[in-house]
Protein backbone atom coordinates (compact mmCIF):
# COMPACT_ATOMS: atom_id res chain seq x y z
CA UNK A 1 0.00 0.00 0.00
CA UNK A 2 1.45 3.26 -1.27
CA UNK A 3 0.43 6.79 0.66
CA UNK A 4 0.75 9.92 -0.70
CA UNK A 5 0.22 13.79 1.19
CA UNK A 6 -1.25 15.92 -1.62
CA UNK A 7 -1.24 19.87 -0.59
CA UNK A 8 -2.84 21.51 -3.55
CA UNK A 9 -3.44 25.12 -3.74
CA UNK A 10 -6.90 26.29 -4.48
CA UNK A 11 -7.40 27.99 -8.34
CA UNK A 12 -8.70 31.77 -8.07
CA UNK A 13 -11.34 31.46 -5.33
CA UNK A 14 -13.93 34.17 -5.06
CA UNK A 15 -14.02 36.33 -2.09
CA UNK A 16 -17.31 34.86 -1.17
CA UNK A 17 -15.56 31.54 -0.70
CA UNK A 18 -12.53 32.89 0.69
CA UNK A 19 -14.64 35.03 3.25
CA UNK A 20 -17.08 32.07 4.42
CA UNK A 21 -14.06 29.28 4.36
CA UNK A 22 -11.88 32.27 6.65
CA UNK A 23 -15.38 32.41 9.12
CA UNK A 24 -15.26 28.30 9.12
CA UNK A 25 -11.49 28.43 10.36
CA UNK A 26 -12.47 30.82 13.87
CA UNK A 27 -15.70 28.58 13.88
CA UNK A 28 -13.66 25.27 13.24
CA UNK A 29 -11.44 26.80 16.54
CA UNK A 30 -14.77 27.65 18.59
CA UNK A 31 -16.09 24.27 18.24
CA UNK A 32 -12.79 22.37 19.42
CA UNK A 33 -12.77 24.87 22.32
CA UNK A 34 -16.18 24.40 23.26
CA UNK A 35 -15.51 20.83 23.53
CA UNK A 36 -12.14 21.71 25.52
CA UNK A 37 -13.73 23.76 27.92
CA UNK A 38 -16.73 21.76 28.26
CA UNK A 39 -14.67 18.79 29.33
CA UNK A 40 -12.29 20.66 31.73
CA UNK A 41 -15.22 21.54 33.59
CA UNK A 42 -17.23 18.63 33.82
CA UNK A 43 -20.03 20.66 31.60
CA UNK A 44 -20.71 17.22 29.56
CA UNK A 45 -18.98 13.90 29.28
CA UNK A 46 -16.23 12.89 25.98
CA UNK A 47 -19.73 11.87 23.96
CA UNK A 48 -20.73 15.13 23.36
CA UNK A 49 -22.41 15.74 19.86
CA UNK A 50 -22.90 17.58 17.20
CA UNK A 51 -26.55 18.63 19.50
CA UNK A 52 -24.31 20.34 21.38
CA UNK A 53 -22.53 22.84 18.80
CA UNK A 54 -24.24 26.27 18.24
CA UNK A 55 -22.89 27.44 14.94
CA UNK A 56 -23.71 26.99 11.08
CA UNK A 57 -20.80 24.94 10.32
CA UNK A 58 -22.14 21.61 9.07
CA UNK A 59 -22.38 18.87 10.98
CA UNK A 60 -19.46 17.01 9.51
CA UNK A 61 -17.11 19.28 9.98
CA UNK A 62 -18.49 19.82 13.23
CA UNK A 63 -17.89 16.08 14.29
CA UNK A 64 -14.02 16.30 12.98
CA UNK A 65 -14.05 19.08 14.91
CA UNK A 66 -15.08 16.86 18.09
CA UNK A 67 -12.79 14.30 17.24
CA UNK A 68 -9.86 16.23 17.04
CA UNK A 69 -10.06 18.52 20.24
CA UNK A 70 -10.70 14.57 21.98
CA UNK A 71 -7.50 14.05 20.56
CA UNK A 72 -5.73 16.78 21.66
CA UNK A 73 -7.37 16.73 24.93
CA UNK A 74 -6.20 13.16 25.41
CA UNK A 75 -2.94 14.26 24.34
CA UNK A 76 -1.86 17.13 25.92
CA UNK A 77 -4.83 17.90 28.58
CA UNK A 78 -5.84 21.23 29.04
CA UNK A 79 -5.37 23.19 25.31
CA UNK A 80 -6.29 26.57 24.34
CA UNK A 81 -6.66 27.33 20.71
CA UNK A 82 -5.28 31.12 20.39
CA UNK A 83 -5.10 30.68 16.23
CA UNK A 84 -7.75 29.69 13.67
CA UNK A 85 -7.70 26.47 13.16
CA UNK A 86 -7.67 24.46 9.22
CA UNK A 87 -11.30 22.92 9.19
CA UNK A 88 -11.18 19.37 8.35
CA UNK A 89 -13.84 16.93 6.54
CA UNK A 90 -14.02 12.91 6.85
CA UNK A 91 -13.12 11.37 4.02
CA UNK A 92 -17.11 10.42 3.31
CA UNK A 93 -17.95 14.26 3.03
CA UNK A 94 -15.53 15.84 0.30
CA UNK A 95 -14.93 14.32 -3.13
CA UNK A 96 -12.11 15.16 -6.05
CA UNK A 97 -14.07 15.27 -9.69
CA UNK A 98 -13.69 17.24 -12.98
CA UNK A 99 -15.29 19.11 -14.92
CA UNK A 100 -15.97 18.90 -18.48
CA UNK A 101 -12.78 20.83 -19.62
CA UNK A 102 -11.13 18.39 -17.28
CA UNK A 103 -10.40 21.05 -14.68
CA UNK A 104 -9.36 18.83 -11.41
CA UNK A 105 -12.04 20.40 -8.58
CA UNK A 106 -12.55 19.54 -4.71
CA UNK A 107 -15.89 19.59 -3.31
CA UNK A 108 -16.45 20.18 0.42
CA UNK A 109 -19.58 21.26 2.77
CA UNK A 110 -18.64 24.58 4.85
CA UNK A 111 -21.08 26.92 6.07
CA UNK A 112 -23.91 28.14 3.51
CA UNK A 113 -23.12 25.54 0.54
CA UNK A 114 -20.88 22.78 -0.84
CA UNK A 115 -18.18 24.53 -2.83
CA UNK A 116 -16.70 22.80 -5.55
CA UNK A 117 -13.52 25.03 -6.51
CA UNK A 118 -10.30 23.58 -8.86
CA UNK A 119 -7.09 23.17 -7.85
CA UNK A 120 -3.62 23.12 -9.35
CA UNK A 121 -2.27 20.09 -9.72
CA UNK A 122 1.34 20.11 -10.18
CA UNK A 123 3.41 17.24 -11.86
CA UNK A 124 4.60 15.26 -8.53
CA UNK A 125 0.48 14.52 -7.24
CA UNK A 126 -0.89 14.25 -10.77
CA UNK A 127 -0.51 10.27 -10.84
CA UNK A 128 -1.83 9.66 -7.35
CA UNK A 129 -5.08 12.25 -8.54
CA UNK A 130 -5.61 10.59 -11.33
CA UNK A 131 -5.75 7.09 -8.98
CA UNK A 132 -8.47 8.75 -6.97
CA UNK A 133 -10.54 10.18 -10.36
CA UNK A 134 -10.10 6.51 -11.51
CA UNK A 135 -11.45 4.77 -8.71
CA UNK A 136 -8.06 3.07 -8.10
CA UNK A 137 -7.31 4.86 -4.36
CA UNK A 138 -9.06 6.14 -1.20
CA UNK A 139 -8.38 9.13 0.55
CA UNK A 140 -8.51 10.79 3.82
CA UNK A 141 -9.87 13.54 5.63
CA UNK A 142 -9.87 17.06 4.00
CA UNK A 143 -8.24 19.87 5.66
CA UNK A 144 -8.30 23.58 4.22
CA UNK A 145 -6.07 26.02 5.50
CA UNK A 146 -5.05 29.50 4.77
CA UNK A 147 -1.18 30.82 4.06
CA UNK A 148 -0.70 34.61 3.58
CA UNK A 149 -3.17 35.30 0.63
CA UNK A 150 -3.61 31.70 -0.90
CA UNK A 151 -5.81 29.20 -0.20
CA UNK A 152 -4.96 25.24 0.33
CA UNK A 153 -6.14 21.76 0.91
CA UNK A 154 -4.60 18.42 2.02
CA UNK A 155 -5.27 14.85 2.06
CA UNK A 156 -3.85 11.84 1.82
CA UNK A 157 -4.02 9.01 -0.89
CA UNK A 158 -3.42 5.70 -0.44
CA UNK A 159 -3.22 2.72 -3.22
CA UNK A 160 -1.99 -0.32 -4.11
CA UNK A 161 1.16 -0.57 -6.44
CA UNK A 162 3.50 -2.71 -7.34
CA UNK A 163 6.84 -2.52 -5.37
CA UNK A 164 9.28 -4.93 -7.61
CA UNK A 165 12.51 -3.26 -9.05
CA UNK A 166 12.47 -0.40 -5.67
CA UNK A 167 15.28 0.07 -4.44
CA UNK A 168 15.20 0.81 -0.43
CA UNK A 169 17.12 3.39 1.14
CA UNK A 170 17.68 2.57 4.80
CA UNK A 171 17.90 5.82 7.09
CA UNK A 172 19.47 5.02 10.78
CA UNK A 173 19.19 8.69 12.95
CA UNK A 174 21.35 8.53 16.05
CA UNK A 175 23.50 10.64 18.16
CA UNK A 176 26.96 9.44 16.92
CA UNK A 177 25.70 9.87 13.60
CA UNK A 178 22.98 12.16 12.93
CA UNK A 179 22.12 10.09 9.58
CA UNK A 180 23.69 6.67 8.42
CA UNK A 181 22.03 5.73 4.83
CA UNK A 182 22.31 2.89 2.36
CA UNK A 183 20.77 2.31 -0.83
CA UNK A 184 20.38 -1.50 -0.33
CA UNK A 185 22.07 -3.23 -3.17
CA UNK A 186 23.80 -0.88 -4.39
CA UNK A 187 26.85 -0.13 -2.70
CA UNK A 188 26.14 3.40 -1.88
CA UNK A 189 26.24 5.60 1.60
CA UNK A 190 25.86 8.60 3.43
CA UNK A 191 27.38 8.67 7.21
CA UNK A 192 26.86 12.32 8.63
CA UNK A 193 28.36 13.21 12.25
CA UNK A 194 26.26 14.66 14.92
CA UNK A 195 28.96 16.65 15.94
CA UNK A 196 27.12 19.98 14.51
CA UNK A 197 24.02 18.63 16.42
CA UNK A 198 25.86 18.04 19.85
CA UNK A 199 27.79 21.49 19.34
CA UNK A 200 24.55 23.52 19.15
CA UNK A 201 23.03 22.00 21.90
CA UNK A 202 26.19 22.34 24.12
CA UNK A 203 26.70 25.68 23.45
CA UNK A 204 22.93 26.97 23.44
CA UNK A 205 22.69 25.01 26.89
CA UNK A 206 25.42 26.79 28.70
CA UNK A 207 24.12 30.56 27.81
CA UNK A 208 20.23 29.49 28.50
CA UNK A 209 22.13 27.99 32.20
CA UNK A 210 24.25 31.62 32.38
CA UNK A 211 21.39 33.84 31.39
CA UNK A 212 19.17 31.83 34.26
CA UNK A 213 21.59 32.11 36.93
CA UNK A 214 22.10 35.81 35.53
CA UNK A 215 17.99 36.23 35.85
CA UNK A 216 17.54 37.43 32.55
CA UNK A 217 15.16 35.14 31.76
CA UNK A 218 13.42 37.03 28.30
CA UNK A 219 17.11 36.76 26.53
CA UNK A 220 16.86 33.06 28.16
CA UNK A 221 13.79 32.95 25.97
CA UNK A 222 15.29 34.67 22.68
CA UNK A 223 18.80 31.84 22.95
CA UNK A 224 15.82 29.08 22.97
CA UNK A 225 14.13 30.45 20.04
CA UNK A 226 17.92 30.80 18.13
CA UNK A 227 18.60 27.21 18.69
CA UNK A 228 15.16 26.19 17.24
CA UNK A 229 16.33 28.14 14.38
CA UNK A 230 19.89 26.54 13.90
CA UNK A 231 18.63 23.26 14.65
CA UNK A 232 16.12 23.44 11.75
CA UNK A 233 17.88 24.80 9.58
CA UNK A 234 20.43 21.58 10.10
CA UNK A 235 17.29 19.25 9.38
CA UNK A 236 16.78 21.42 6.74
CA UNK A 237 20.18 20.42 4.82
CA UNK A 238 19.92 16.77 6.02
CA UNK A 239 16.64 16.19 4.99
CA UNK A 240 17.13 17.72 1.45
CA UNK A 241 20.75 16.16 1.01
CA UNK A 242 19.26 12.31 1.96
CA UNK A 243 16.33 12.96 -0.60
CA UNK A 244 19.24 13.97 -3.54
CA UNK A 245 20.85 11.28 -2.67
CA UNK A 246 17.74 8.72 -2.62
CA UNK A 247 16.70 10.54 -6.17
CA UNK A 248 19.33 9.03 -8.45
CA UNK A 249 18.19 5.54 -7.84
CA UNK A 250 15.21 3.75 -9.65
CA UNK A 251 12.09 3.85 -7.60
CA UNK A 252 13.58 4.60 -4.36
CA UNK A 253 11.60 4.24 -1.03
CA UNK A 254 12.83 5.22 2.04
CA UNK A 255 12.60 3.34 5.27
CA UNK A 256 12.94 4.63 8.82
CA UNK A 257 12.84 3.32 12.02
CA UNK A 258 10.37 3.77 14.72
CA UNK A 259 12.03 6.84 16.30
CA UNK A 260 10.70 6.05 19.80
CA UNK A 261 12.88 3.27 20.11
CA UNK A 262 15.78 5.99 19.76
CA UNK A 263 14.39 8.11 22.42
CA UNK A 264 13.97 5.31 25.30
CA UNK A 265 17.13 3.33 24.42
CA UNK A 266 19.53 6.16 23.93
CA UNK A 267 22.08 6.76 27.21
CA UNK A 268 22.45 10.57 25.88
CA UNK A 269 20.74 13.04 27.90
CA UNK A 270 19.94 15.61 25.14
CA UNK A 271 18.05 12.78 23.02
CA UNK A 272 14.83 13.41 24.49
CA UNK A 273 15.15 17.56 23.53
CA UNK A 274 16.99 16.60 20.15
CA UNK A 275 14.23 16.82 17.26
CA UNK A 276 14.69 13.51 15.90
CA UNK A 277 10.96 13.66 15.11
CA UNK A 278 11.06 16.77 13.05
CA UNK A 279 14.09 15.59 11.12
CA UNK A 280 12.07 12.55 10.06
CA UNK A 281 8.80 14.77 9.06
CA UNK A 282 11.02 17.10 7.07
CA UNK A 283 12.52 13.57 5.17
CA UNK A 284 8.69 12.61 5.01
CA UNK A 285 7.26 15.59 3.84
CA UNK A 286 10.24 16.28 0.97
CA UNK A 287 10.15 12.38 -0.26
CA UNK A 288 6.57 13.02 -1.07
CA UNK A 289 6.46 16.07 -2.57
CA UNK A 290 9.35 14.09 -5.03
CA UNK A 291 7.20 10.71 -5.56
CA UNK A 292 9.54 9.00 -3.15
CA UNK A 293 7.58 6.90 -0.63
CA UNK A 294 8.53 6.49 2.91
CA UNK A 295 8.16 3.54 5.50
CA UNK A 296 8.42 3.18 9.20
CA UNK A 297 9.93 -0.11 10.35
CA UNK A 298 10.38 -2.07 13.54
CA UNK A 299 13.54 -0.77 15.24
CA UNK A 300 14.10 -3.89 17.13
CA UNK A 301 17.85 -4.84 17.26
CA UNK A 302 18.51 -2.89 13.81
CA UNK A 303 22.05 -2.44 15.29
CA UNK A 304 22.26 -5.78 16.89
CA UNK A 305 22.24 -7.93 13.87
CA UNK A 306 24.38 -8.56 11.10
CA UNK A 307 22.95 -7.18 7.84
CA UNK A 308 24.35 -9.89 5.67
CA UNK A 309 23.50 -13.02 8.03
CA UNK A 310 21.00 -12.18 10.40
CA UNK A 311 23.09 -13.05 13.27
CA UNK A 312 23.42 -10.92 16.57
CA UNK A 313 26.89 -9.25 16.05
CA UNK A 314 29.36 -7.26 18.50
CA UNK A 315 29.61 -3.57 18.72
CA UNK A 316 32.83 -2.00 19.47
CA UNK A 317 32.32 1.89 19.24
CA UNK A 318 31.91 3.05 15.45
CA UNK A 319 32.71 -1.05 14.78
CA UNK A 320 30.33 -4.09 13.96
CA UNK A 321 31.68 -7.48 13.67
CA UNK A 322 29.76 -10.77 13.32
CA UNK A 323 31.63 -14.21 14.65
CA UNK A 324 29.56 -16.25 12.28
CA UNK A 325 30.02 -14.81 8.79
CA UNK A 326 32.82 -12.33 9.52
CA UNK A 327 31.63 -9.40 8.17
CA UNK A 328 32.95 -6.08 9.84
CA UNK A 329 30.92 -2.85 8.71
CA UNK A 330 30.74 0.51 10.01
CA UNK A 331 28.17 -0.06 13.01
CA UNK A 332 25.51 2.61 12.09
CA UNK A 333 25.62 1.42 8.18
CA UNK A 334 25.37 -1.91 9.49
CA UNK A 335 22.03 -0.91 11.27
CA UNK A 336 20.62 1.20 8.27
CA UNK A 337 21.05 -1.39 6.20
CA UNK A 338 19.14 -3.69 8.33
CA UNK A 339 16.44 -0.93 8.37
CA UNK A 340 16.76 -0.63 4.69
CA UNK A 341 15.86 -5.04 4.50
CA UNK A 342 12.64 -4.80 6.57
CA UNK A 343 9.24 -4.20 5.20
CA UNK A 344 7.23 -1.29 6.85
CA UNK A 345 4.02 0.89 7.23
CA UNK A 346 3.89 3.81 5.14
CA UNK A 347 4.78 6.54 6.95
CA UNK A 348 3.23 10.26 6.36
CA UNK A 349 4.28 13.89 7.83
Amino acid sequence: MVTVTVTAKFHNPSLSRRKEWQHATRLYRDTKQFCIDGWENDDFGKSVTTASIDNDLYSAIQNQAIREAKADHNKDGEVRYRESQPFAVNNQNWELDTTENGTVVVGFPCVSQWWYTPIEVYDDIADPVDRLLEGDADKSRLQVYRRGDDWYCTFNIEYDADTSGETPIGVDIGERHILAVTAYGEDESILVSGSEAKYVRRKYRSLRDSLSQAGALRARNRVGDKEQRRIKDLNHKLSRRLITFAEQFENPVIRMEDLEGIRENSSWSGVHSWHFHQLQQFITYKAERTGIRVEKVDAYHTSQRCSECGSMGTRDGDHFSCSECGRGRHADLNASENIAQREGEPCTG
